[in-house]
């Protein structure tokens, strides 16, 4: 009897232990598919030569040969850094006054992303293309962006048409194209996606 009364707590704390580790698997599975799920892109640019897609710095393993651990701490950052997007306009970023120079579009667009988390979808021809930009006083992440797609809009950007081999200065469409995904064209490929984010949007 004294036997039995002994291991009676015992098994119970087993199963209080496993239901623990049951309850905690399930909280990451839970959260590895919300992340999966709200970074899912439409990748239907993603093979079309026409286009470049913009993309922020990742955080990557800095050998293939990483450990368990080390991989495990590269995916929690990832994670952390995913819930951080949606805070990143509140003002981690600030820029400081700028004086007007001429400025790569992509290479510019690439840090729009790195602000908002949104994907910049930009004609070929003109993600080579330059702008004229800058700005006087300190701007926040959001306010910077807003100026630099002010400035595409606006500000006559300059590029070179493979189709025609001259260059060309007109302002540029920004058409968006779902929740997290912008188009950046030139007035020649407006009609034909404007029609398709005009269904995408409708449906």
């Amino acid at each position: 009897m004294e036997t039995d009364i002994h291991r009676e707590p015992v098994s119970h704390r087993r199963v209080e232990h496993w239901l623990l580790v049951a309850a905690l698997l399930a909280a990451v599975i839970a959260v590895v598919l919300w992340w999966r799920i709200s970074n899912r892109e439409d990748m239907s640019f993603s093979n079309d030569p026409r286009f470049v897609i913009t993309t922020a710095p990742n955080i990557s393993f800095s050998t293939p040969s990483a450990t368990f651990p080390q991989r495990i701490l590269i995916w929690w950052l990832r994670l952390e850094r995913s819930f951080q997007k949606s805070h990143s306009a509140i003002g981690s970023f600030t820029f400081p006054a700028s004086p007007t120079n001429r400025c790569l579009i992509q290479g510019l667009l690439n840090q729009c992303t790195a602000v908002n988390g949104v994907r910049y979808v930009i004609a070929k021809d003109v993600a080579a293309g330059t702008v004229m930009f800058g700005h006087t006083n300190t701007l926040t992440g959001p306010q910077w962006v807003l100026a630099f797609t002010e400035a595409l809009q606006h500000g006559q950007p300059e590029f070179r048409d493979s189709q025609t081999k001259t260059f060309r200065r007109e302002n540029l469409v920004l058409l968006t194209n779902g929740p997290r995904t912008v188009l950046v064209l030139p007035k020649s490929m407006v009609a034909e996606f404007q029609k398709q984010t005009t269904n995408r949007s409708g449906n």
